[in-house]
């Protein structure tokens, strides 16, 4: 296949989208498919959008033999002031025919892609394989900020977390699991009985009782499905509602396990609807896990936190008891960087059981700043190794962090706080 050369018309085309500041063409796509329609005018074109950082793995899929035959960069100016634009033209041979992909000016990055041929059909086979392309993640996990993206960071943190990680109270963390495994293992129970082969799970309590660490663990556990962290609802695809978005991508990729965190910062009068119809409406939302936590349960409308078919299963993680406690802190004192420092007189078990008499009302949260604010304290003085002045460091951070824990529920104490308090370490 012959390669294309850069024609006059094709440079002209970028520099002319990469100019274009006013007039009719504003608009630098609006340029380009000017230019491409006139110039290519026997030839078909479609406009593909999607993760722009994942147009070019597409096409090197596609065809091994991609040829890149304009790059062009330009620095322009947008509303924040002076940003670097670029416009990227390749060919490359698809089904017998040859493809240009062209891609739209963007400050930084793509941010779409016209596809031209001189006849529609490969096109059209083409913008399904990259429509399938791009709804996967890049490993198994997307994150919705400002959009759907592709995290390999958070492919490896929820690697880290299991099961045996979280010290909740044994019929609860039993009760949970057997949940997550009748959703894995039952599909066809489900089928059979004539429901639908989905799950809701809701996580509510307090900040710091270990809801995050349970969504890990199930993504852990559950390594086979996609994974997708809804962290805002900020961005949306095509204009459509994020909610209707986010809903519509977990189909596309179902089964999969689909997380909000904090869903009571998201639910609300003006969205409330459009919630509701996705989770429990006309689409059938087979194969999807769906797992929410709240801090604030009391600020969920009843129709989530009432109605089976939405949240089947509501699950209460509240303050660890003295128990929990205790393991928490053996486990601390055992398997993390501090346990390298303790001296073979410390007695970890009698420790770890005085502190959880101490603790009452803690979270895991508070407990492990407990621990490491002492040990901390005691590395700032030079004491590397942790025997009975640990304990004795530890009283102390335990009666400072009740102080701060009662200021941080007191308003008034709270304005009166000044920055040296601000925060839990000493």
């Amino acid at each position: 296949m012959q390669t294309l050369t850069k024609t006059p018309w094709r440079e002209a085309a970028i520099q002319g989208a990469l100019g274009s500041s006013g007039g009719e063409y504003a608009n630098p796509s609006d340029y380009l498919l000017l230019h491409i329609r006139q110039n290519f005018p026997k030839g078909c074109s479609v406009l593909v959008t999607g993760e722009a950082s994942r147009y070019l793995p597409f096409l090197r899929s596609i065809s091994p033999k991609l040829v890149s035959m304009l790059d062009c960069q330009h620095w322009g100016h947008g509303w924040r002031g002076p940003m670097l634009e670029s416009v990227f033209w390749w060919s490359f041979e698809f089904e017998g025919a040859r493809i240009e992909a062209v891609s739209t000016p963007g400050a930084q990055t793509v941010t779409g892609m016209f596809l031209l041929c001189e006849r529609l059909e490969p096109l059209e086979q083409l913008g399904k394989l990259w429509e399938s392309f791009s709804t996967r993640p890049e490993g198994r996990t997307l994150i919705h900020s400002h959009g759907w993206k592709s995290s390999p960071e958070l492919d490896a943190e929820i690697g880290r977390t299991t099961w045996a990680e979280l010290v909740l109270p044994k019929s609860l963390l039993e009760d949970i699991r057997r949940t997550v495994a009748g959703f894995v293992n039952s599909r066809e129970a489900f089928e059979s009985l004539g429901f639908p082969w989905r799950r809701g799970i809701l996580l509510v309590g307090p900040p710091g009782t270990g809801k995050t660490l349970v969504c890990r663990a199930v993504a852990a556990e559950l390594t086979h499905l996609p994974f997708l962290y809804v962290r805002d609802l900020t961005g949306s695809e095509y204009g459509k509602n994020p909610i209707a978005a986010i809903f519509e991508r977990a189909r596309q990729l179902s089964p999969c396990i689909l997380v909000f965190e904090d869903l009571d910062s998201f639910v609300n009068d003006g969205n409330r609807a459009v919630f509701l119809n996705e989770i429990d409406g006309f689409v059938a939302n087979t194969g999807l896990l769906i797992i929410a936590s709240s801090n604030h349960p009391e600020r969920i409308d009843e129709a989530l936190l009432k109605r089976p078919s939405r949240f089947d299963r509501v699950f209460h993680l509240g303050l660890p008891g003295e128990a929990e406690r205790a393991e928490y802190g053996r486990r601390l004192l055992t398997r993390s960087a501090i346990a390298k420092r303790i001296t073979s007189s410390f007695d970890i078990d009698a420790v770890s059981a005085q502190i959880a008499r101490d603790t009452d009302g803690f979270t895991p949260a508070y407990l492990k700043e407990l621990y490491l604010a002492a040990a901390l304290a005691l590395a700032q003085e030079g004491i590397t190794e942790l025997d009975a002045r640990y304990v004795a460091e530890l009283q102390r951070q335990l009666q400072l962090l009740r102080a701060q824990m009662r200021k941080t529920k007191d308003a008034v104490a709270l304005g009166s706080m000044d920055n040296q308090e601000i925060g839990f370490r000493q």
